[in-house]
This record gives C-alpha cells, sequence and structure tokens, in this order.
C-alpha cells in the first residue's frame, strides 16, 4: 500500500505521522505533495533579522488531545532529550500568561469591570445558543442571537479578538466554540489557560516533526502542485486512481492502485496570502490555487461540499486579516508596553486596542522568539481584525499600508509619541496580507463541509479545516490533527480511534468555574 498526502500543513504532516505509528505504514511508502517551498502550510517562518521576520500567531489550550498525542513521540529540537510535548507543557506551565491589560481604550485606559460587561441576559443569550440544537442553526448569523450591546462588551471584544468571530459570522461556530471553550471564560482578560509555543510555531512545530518524518524515510515533495485527481467511473463509489500533479515545471501523473490510499487537503486559512515590506503594502493576489482542486471535484461530485461558502471575494470582507510582524533592535517598544500593561515582556498576551478602526491586537513575545535570533534584536507581532477599514491616524485600509504605516498606526494609538520616532528608526514591521484567514467562521449549510471520509469514498480521505468533525472547533491545529486521525483510522481501520472532543460544558469544574463569572462581582482576576 502507498499513501499520498496532498498538502504539507500541520494536518499533512500529523497524517504521515499517523499512518506510521497507528497504522504501521512504512515511512518510504508515503509521498507528501506541498505546493510551496517549504512544508508547514499557516506555520511558516520568512524574513530574517536583517530583512525582517515574519511569523504567523496561533493560540492552543491543554486539551489538544490529537495534537499532543503526536507531539508525544517527536523530539524538541531546542533539546532533543524531551518531546515537543513535554517541551511546550513544561514552558508554558512556568510561563503561564499574565494579562493585565487584555483591553485597551482610545483614552489608554485598561477596560476591566465586573462579570466582563455582561449582564444576566447576556448570560442567557450566551447559555441559549450553546443549547440550541447544531441543526437550528444552519446559515443563521451571531447578531440574531444578541442585543447590540453585547457586541460592545468585554467579553466580546475580549473573546473574539482572541477566536476571531464577528457578528455576522456562523452562530453554528460559535455554539461550538462556547461549549468548547467554557472553561476559558474566568479567564478571558488574563489569558492564563491559553497557551503558546516556545519558540515561533515553524521551529517548534514543524521543523521537528518534518525532520522526523524525513528520518523515516517519508518522501517530501516541495514544489508540487496537485492539479486533479482522477476518479474511477462509478455512481455509488469514491475511488481515486491518478494523481496529476506539477513539480519542477513538469507535467506528472501517477497512478494510484485500489489498496493505495490518497489524503487531500481542502483549502487553506493562509490561502493567497502576500507579504509587504517597510516600504510597501502586500500585494493584492487571489490566485485561489489552494482551493482549484477543491471546486474542481465538488463540481463533479456533491459529496465533496462546497468551497463557495468559504472561498471567493464576496467573502473577503468578512473573513480578512492583516498580521504584522515587527523586528527591533531597540527596547523602547517593549519597556512603554511593559510600563502600560503591568506585565512582563513575553507574559503579556494579547493587547487589544477595541477603539483602533481596525481593531488592532499586539503580543510581545518572550523573547528570544526564534532559535538563532541574534542578541540585541526582539519581536512582536499584532494584527488588525478590521482590514478594511480606515486608520485613524494613518487615513487608508490596512491592506494598503506599508510596514512604516501600519507601525505609525499602532504607536499612535498607544500614544507612545515621545518615542515613535527613535521606535519606527530602530524596527522592521512586516505586514502580512491573509484575505481567507478568518474564513472558517462563515455561515455554512450542512453539506458544505464533507466528512473526513466521503460517502462511498474507498481509498480517500479529506483533511484540514473544511472537513466536517462534529463538536470540534475549526480555527485550530487540534482540528487539522483530528481530521487526519480520523480520516485515517476510518479508511485503515487500524490504531486506536481518535479521543473524543473535549467539550467544556461536559467539565463540571468548568461549569462552576464559567457560573462565577455571573455570580461573582469581578473576574477571577484580582
Amino acid at each position: 500500500m502507498k499513501a499520498h498526502i496532498v498538502g504539507g500543513g500541520f494536518g499533512g504532516l500529523a497524517a504521515a505521522g499517523y499512518l506510521i505509528r497507528h497504522a504501521g505504514v512504512p515511512g518510504p511508502d508515503i509521498t507528501i505533495y506541498e505546493a510551496d517551498a517549504q512544508m508547514g502550510g499557516g506555520f511558516f517562518l520568512g524574513g530574517d533579522a536583517q530583512s525582517g521576520y515574519n511569523v504567523p500567531g496561533s493560540v492552543f489550550d491543554s486539551e489538544f488531545r490529537c495534537t499532543f498525542e503526536m507531539l508525544s513521540a517527536i523530539p524538541s529540537k531546542s533539546d532533543p532529550g524531551v518531546s515537543v510535548k513535554d517541551e511546550f507543557f513544561d514552558f508554558n506551565t512556568r510561563h503561564p500568561f499574565d494579562d493585565r491589560a487584555r483591553l485597551i481604550d482610545g483614552k489608554g485606559r485598561i477596560v476591566h469591570g465586573p462579570r466582563f460587561g455582561l449582564s444576566w441576559r447576556d448570560g442567557f443569550d450566551l447559555m441559549r445558543l450553546a443549547l440550541t440544537p447544531e441543526s437550528k442553526l444552519v446559515g443563521r448569523r451571531i447578531r440574531e442571537f444578541f442585543r447590540p450591546h453585547f457586541f460592545a462588551s468585554e467579553f466580546w471584544l475580549a473573546y473574539s479578538t482572541i477566536m476571531g468571530p464577528l457578528p455576522q459570522h456562523s452562530a453554528a461556530e460559535l455554539r461550538r466554540y462556547l461549549n468548547r471553550t467554557l472553561h476559558m471564560f474566568p479567564h478571558i482578560s488574563d489569558m492564563a489557560n491559553i497557551w503558546r509555543t516556545r519558540f515561533d510555531q515553524y521551529q517548534t512545530l514543524i521543523v521537528p516533526l518534518v525532520d522526523w518524518l524525513r528520518e523515516r524515510g517519508v518522501n517530501l515533495k516541495n514544489g508540487a502542485y496537485v492539479r486533479d485527481v482522477g476518479l474511477a467511473p462509478s455512481p455509488d463509489h469514491i475511488t481515486v486512481v491518478q494523481l496529476d500533479y506539477e513539480w519542477d515545471g513538469m507535467a506528472t501523473s501517477i497512478v494510484v492502485a485500489p489498496e493505495d490510499i490518497v489524503l487531500l487537503t481542502f483549502g487553506s486559512q493562509a490561502a493567497d496570502m502576500s507579504v509587504g515590506s517597510m516600504t510597501a503594502p502586500p500585494p493584492w493576489q487571489r490566485a485561489g490555487r489552494s482551493w482549484a482542486l477543491w471546486k474542481r471535484l465538488a463540481d463533479v461530485r456533491p459529496e465533496f461540499g462546497n468551497p463557495a461558502a468559504f472561498f471567493g471575494e464576496a467573502h473577503v470582507p468578512s473573513s480578512h486579516w492583516v498580521s504584522f510582524t515587527v523586528t527591533t533592535t531597540g527596547t523602547e517598544f517593549l519597556d512603554n508596553m511593559a510600563a502600560l500593561t503591568g506585565s512582563q515582556t513575553g507574559c503579556g498576551g494579547l493587547v487589544s486596542l477595541i477603539d483602533s478602526p481596525w481593531v488592532l491586537s499586539l503580543s510581545v513575545f518572550h523573547q528570544p522568539e526564534i532559535i538563532g535570533q541574534p542578541d540585541g534584536t526582539y519581536l512582536w507581532w499584532g494584527y488588525g481584525l478590521l482590514p478594511e477599514m480606515a486608520g485613524q491616524y494613518v487615513q487608508k485600509r490596512m491592506d494598503q499600508c506599508t510596514g512604516k504605516e501600519i507601525l505609525e498606526e499602532v504607536l499612535r494609538q498607544l500614544q507612545f509619541d515621545r518615542n515613535r520616532d527613535q521606535i519606527i528608526g530602530t524596527s522592521i514591521c512586516i505586514p502580512c496580507d491573509l484575505p481567507y484567514a478568518n474564513n472558517i467562521w462563515m455561515p455554512r449549510g450542512h453539506s458544505d463541509r464533507p466528512p473526513p471520509v466521503p460517502k462511498g469514498a474507498t481509498n480517500l480521505g479529506l483533511l484540514g479545516q473544511y472537513v466536517e468533525l462534529s463538536r470540534d472547533v475549526a480555527f485550530t491545529i487540534e482540528y487539522s490533527a483530528r481530521a487526519a486521525w480520523e480520516a485515517i483510522y476510518v479508511l485503515l481501520k487500524r490504531g486506536p480511534a481518535p479521543p473524543p472532543v473535549y467539550q467544556a460544558r461536559s467539565d463540571p469544574k468548568a461549569l462552576l468555574a464559567a457560573l462565577k463569572v455571573f455570580v461573582c462581582p469581578r473576574s477571577a482576576r484580582p
């Protein structure tokens, strides 16, 4: 049996790991086809200290059960004597977030009040949505379940800038998030139960996993773009018989035997990503390559779902993010942030500027963020939740701004006027345009996301954020790992079944802690 994995993001890499560890497939019989020059998908590391780094941002928690099962077998790059999982748990135990300024308003004041600004009615509305059967939420939007003032509450502003939802987004997806993340409610302000990697996510997660797979003989084909999948002519079954791909400029086809398996990644939240510089905005990019194969298959077979529910120019205003990474050789920004927030550098979590038109969120990394980062060089990161708005000081859309213009808007929002020129002069801000970063929140129908193994599939599984996994939440690395494990388990009937999805609403401790948000006059944070 040969295994062909299309897409070298975390889901594709995890799939190769599960094939080896759970299904007993030899590494040399596994091939990963990745269109980009490096594996990792949405976990990437671009640039350097001289030109400016470009890194993504993600959040984690201790209940990423499929992810940590895989990472428990992978040696860390910074200390090969421990696993990536053990390094992860140890770092977050020793260096938990202690966010003392989660939200800051336009006057530089920290926003934090009783019950996170929620009324008893808001609590009832949250509970009502969490308990509504998902079958009754098809196509419905979050704004249908809450009064307008809810979207100006401390809770919503803190939750949405961590998780990504907007009022026009899917009520069904928010329902899943509420049930999955209820245990986070008491710490939505201090972020004490939000986890992060010790170093950047590419070096912490992707590099050690790629090395582990390479050591076991897995064939890693970078620059290999799979254009089409040939299916056997059958109305009742879906059997892959051929893969057509381009590699090093050459068109290639391979035959897929009936006993082989094919695992396809459908789409990417990093689709059509483009990168700017200190002096140039990110170029406009709408190639659509990452979901072209999904569209081609869905046009032929309805079992493959509906990519148009997530991708396409009409969705961009509701799915668009611009992130930015700042590389600086001065300490002025870090010192000013520590003074403003009261948090030590690297321990503060997200700081969201709630009155900024772009709804800016910033995070100062635990230094060094990059393995090999030069001494005297520091990194911090941010993103805009509404990048199509005009800035308050730089009156342009965020996606049309240079890195210098984004940095100026951030500093003026923070009122760091005294050091502004010095900070800009010692910093390189790299903007990154992500038109589909938030599209997993788009309202969807029952069949828009296909299952990990479509009905009638004999040798085909599906990976990524755009497959349907009951009860799990899509804006996570865990979703990618679980989809891979589920597809392999269903197709091959080997190894253990994936562990149940953690549901905080079934955890008595989480329920009690969330109830205290409404009962106590203040939140859990002193």
